[in-house]
Parts: C-alpha cells; structure tokens; sequence
C-alpha cells in the first residue's frame, strides 16, 4: 500500500512538472510570437523546407519532358530560413495612399505603355472602389519604402516561397491539384485584380492568402542561381526577383516555386507586394 502511494506521488510529481514545464514554453511562445505579431500579419516557423522543383522522370530515369518548368527553378533543395512574420493580404491601394500622404513622398502609378489607362492613379487618388484591390504600378523602391515606414520590410523569395507552400513542397498554395477557380489566374477570365482575400481558396499552409492568384510581389533578392542549377548564365545582375501568379497569368506558370525577374524601376498593372519583419 505504501508502496502504491510512493509511486502515485511521483507520478504525480512527474505530471506536474510536465504541466509546469508546458505551461511555460505555452508563456515562451506567446511572449515572442503571439504578443509582437502584428494583426494583418501571419507567423511562418523557421526550419528547412523544400525550395524549386525537380524535372520528372520515366520508370528508365529519363527525364520528361515538362514545359511548364523552368530550369532556373531547379533542382529541387532543402532550404533552412528563420522564423519571421509575412503579411497576410497583398498591400492595398488604401493602405499604400496612407503611406503616401504620411511621408508626402511622390509615386508616378502609372503604366508606362498605356499612361491613358483608367488603373492609372490620379496624383495622390486610386480608381474609385478599388481601396481593397492591392495597389501596383510600384516600382521596387516604392515597395521597399512603404515596407520600412511600416517597421517592416520586403521578404527574400526564399520567405516567399516557404509561406506559399509550407513544408510539404506543394505545387501552389492550397495544394497539387490543378484546379481552376481557386485562384485569381487567367482561367477565370477576370481580367483584373480582385479584392485582397477575394478567393478564400487561394490560401496557403500558414494562412497567407493571394500567393497563388491575382498579382505578382516584389521580393528583396538578386536573382542567383540555385546549388546543382543547369541553368549557368543570366543570373547576378540589378534585377530582382519576383514571385507569385496572377490575373494575366496561367495557373501552371503561377506555382509557389515558380521565378521571375525584372528590373528594380519596373512599374507594371499586374505587380505589387506584400511585407515581411522579423520576430525580433
């Protein structure tokens, strides 16, 4: 009988102490993570995941042929980022006329090939009813800037690509199936931006939403070629990389690994971007 007490009071020792012990990482998180995460923004964990993609191959070895691949996405490799917060929603038209009466600063939103356009700002005034599309005709100096007056900044395509398709390696943000519908891509015929958030299917592992569909993002990376790439030649320049789909742009050539590039004053309709901070 005693010996059954004694064993039950450590038992109940060990369990408190397990309580005592997950009680406080639960504090841990919160004080780190919970409390400095800004509302529109979205905790993606640090760790490794899956970055590009590797052409498929036949039952001999042989490798297929894949159009809709690209080789400087290749070859598929692990990748070790830190923890660090993404914006949930691409950046507004709305939010980005805040920016730009705080800071007084001058942004030419206008399409260069098509200045007549009815997108195109008018000074410091987007379209009416377009407050909640996200805002483009941003150059890459434009995004940076309203990133760092938020206390922010631009994610690296390596942070992009981790919130896009978490760490299973899925081919778009919601998964691997090809599916038309899910996203704001060419097969919906929509022919413009939607509302941030407007297709609650395009959404990734980590609750980050529009990285499939509706525009393409700035990122803060030099566009380098990836370890083992046969792709040898046109990386190391000014351009920058830029990541996901969009309205203009087929499903198959909007997946989370897929890569673009342009040059840093570029303004174009269907470009803008989204922010990234660091946890501490």
């Amino acid at each position: 009988m005693r010996l059954k007490n004694i064993i039950s009071g450590k038992f109940l020792i060990y369990c408190g102490g397990g309580g005592l012990f997950l009680i406080l990482l639960i504090l841990i998180y919160y004080f780190f993570f919970a409390v400095g995460m800004p509302k529109d923004m979205v905790f993606i964990p640090g760790g490794e995941f899956i970055m590009g993609v590797d052409i498929p191959k036949d039952e001999q070895g042989r490798r297929e042929v894949e159009l809709t691949i690209d080789i400087d996405e290749t070859p598929a490799h692990n990748v070790y980022i830190d923890g660090f917060y993404i914006d949930k929603y691409e950046v507004t038209n709305a939010q980005f006329k805040k920016f730009l009466k705080a800071t007084s600063r001058k942004s030419l939103l206008i399409d260069p090939v098509d200045k007549g356009a009815t997108y195109n700002w008018k000074e410091d005034n987007y379209p009416e009813g377009q407050g909640d599309n996200p805002v483009v005709l941003v150059d890459f100096e434009d995004a940076k800037a309203y990133c760092e007056w938020k206390g922010r900044r631009l994610p690296t395509e390596e942070e992009w690509e981790k919130a896009c398709r978490g760490d299973d390696g899925r081919k778009w943000s919601y998964g691997n199936e090809e599916v038309s519908g899910y996203a704001n891509t060419r097969e919906t015929n929509l022919k413009w931006s939607g509302a941030v958030g407007s297709f609650p299917k395009d959404i990734s592992p980590y609750k980050v939403f529009d990285m499939t569909g509706n525009i393409m993002e700035w990122t803060e990376s030099q566009y380098m070629p990836y370890p083992g790439t046969e792709m040898k030649i046109g990386f190391g320049g000014l351009e920058k990389v830029i990541r996901g789909g969009g309205w203009l742009i087929d499903l198959q050539s909007s997946r989370c690994s897929n890569r673009n590039i342009t040059a840093p004053e570029k303004r174009h309709r269907m470009l803008g971007f989204r922010c990234a901070k660091d946890i501490r």
